[in-house]
């Protein structure tokens, strides 16, 4: 998340410097920025002086975190006098990722990223698109296809508690590769790749983002009508919502579906929904929890009928235990 900061940061400061319509401003707006982030740095950062786009051109600009690092050649961040609040990123076809000391080449294919912001509440991202194609680590292939479309929403009646602010998410991600995803610091756990992910997903923040502030908001609680996963030849669909109680783990219920029993539990065991102990307890009695009911009292999507030769398994998460078929099999998951 934090990264996704870098970019509302520099957006914003060009929104206000296109409203004031002094370029010279959003540039050094964004150098004062960057110069008072020690995670950032940029080698120059100067005015486009072109009539048809408000904004800025950075060199070098590198970010680092104990994580992970990201560096680019160049960037440029602009807005069209026509649309003010709403600003375009032009991003190179090539970046380095630094993790665990090891200097890696991202490559990107026709990469799109435009962010809107809303001025009256407190310059909160309203809407973000961020698209990619055939992605590659190293020269090697990462993913086909990458595309996060978001968009702040109301935060509903029934909200998580400490939810402040919620948007919507469509998500599409194709011929991921779990090798290169390792590689990138990020734990595939037993999925086999390649991995696809599509559906719509809601998530809900503890605050509303703004680049006016110093705190990141933290993710409370999220809720699919219908996600859709692909690993290999594995396929599952999630329907549910989890949100965050007092003591920071999940709370809620989803449902896995599956026509595969035995690859559904291995991707249930590799998303962290169930703990790997949890395994031979779900392939001894999966026909019987399968028919477990739902609670109906828990806040979240409706949950349709399995189709013709698949199979539904509920999940409850209540009183940090994780449930399966009315019986706790270990602690919920955090969230």
């Amino acid at each position: 998340m934090r990264g996704a900061v870098i970019g509302t940061g520099l957006v914003a400061a060009i929104v206000v410097g296109g409203w004031l319509g002094v370029e010279t401003l959003a540039r050094d707006r964004v150098a004062a920025w960057i110069a008072t982030d020690p995670a950032l740095e940029a080698a120059s950062v100067t005015a486009l002086r072109d009539p048809r786009q408000i904004g800025v051109a950075l060199t070098d600009l590198r970010f680092s975190d104990p994580a992970i690092g990201i560096g680019l050649p160049w960037m440029r961040a602009w807005l069209s006098p026509l649309a003010p609040l709403t600003a375009q990123l032009d991003l190179p076809d090539q970046a380095q990722v630094t993790q665990g000391g090891q200097v890696m080449q991202l490559g990107l294919s026709a990469p799109v990223a435009s962010l809107s912001l809303a001025p009256l509440n407190r310059m909160a991202p309203d809407r973000l698109d961020l698209q990619a194609q055939d992605v590659t680590l190293d020269g090697q292939p990462l993913a086909d296809a990458l595309s996060v479309q978001a968009r702040m929403v109301p935060l509903g009646a029934n909200a998580p508690r400490p939810a402040r602010a919620a948007y919507a998410l469509d998500l599409a991600l194709e011929g991921l590769d779990v090798a290169g995803l390792a590689r990138l610091g990020l734990d595939p756990g037993p999925l086999p790749g390649p991995v696809g992910a599509q559906g719509p997903v809601r998530i809900w923040l503890d605050g509303t983002p703004s680049v006016t502030g110093d705190q990141v908001p933290q993710i409370v609680g999220w809720q699919t009508e219908g996600l859709a996963l692909q690993a290999g030849q594995i396929g599952l669909r999630i329907i549910g919502r989890l949100s965050r109680d007092a003591q920071g783990r999940a709370e809620g219920q989803v449902a896995l579906y599956s026509a595969d029993a035995d690859a559904m539990i291995g991707m249930a065991v590799g998303l962290g929904l169930i703990p790997p102990q949890g395994q031979l307890l779900l392939r001894a009695g999966l026909s019987q929890l399968s028919r477990a009911d739902l609670d109906d009292t828990l806040p979240g999507p409706a949950f349709p009928d399995p189709a013709e030769g698949e199979l539904r398994l509920p999940i409850v998460m209540r009183d940090g235990q994780l449930i399966l078929g009315g019986v706790p099999i270990g602690p919920a998951p955090a969230i």
